[in-house]
């Protein structure tokens, strides 16, 4: 099995956009609605924001990154 396809310098770029956009709708609906924050939230935030940051840098990588073979050679 291949390894899972990971670019470090587009993850955190890609991390810091997410955070800040989930600091901003985290804010709005505070402010704007009577919801609060409860710690299932936090949980359920920081699993989904990975695992969406995961996916937009792959759809960023570049496809020679992506569809690179890290196999060995074949017998």
């Amino acid at each position: 099995m291949g390894k899972l396809p990971f670019a470090a310098g587009i993850f955190w770029k890609t991390f810091v956009v997410v955070a800040g956009l989930v600091v901003l709708v985290w804010w709005l609906v505070v402010r704007f609605s009577d919801y609060e924050i409860t710690p299932a939230d936090y949980g359920g935030t920081t699993i989904s924001s990975i695992l969406f940051i995961y996916l937009i840098h792959l759809w960023l990588l570049p496809s020679e990154q992506l569809h690179s073979d890290d196999e060995g050679p074949e017998e």
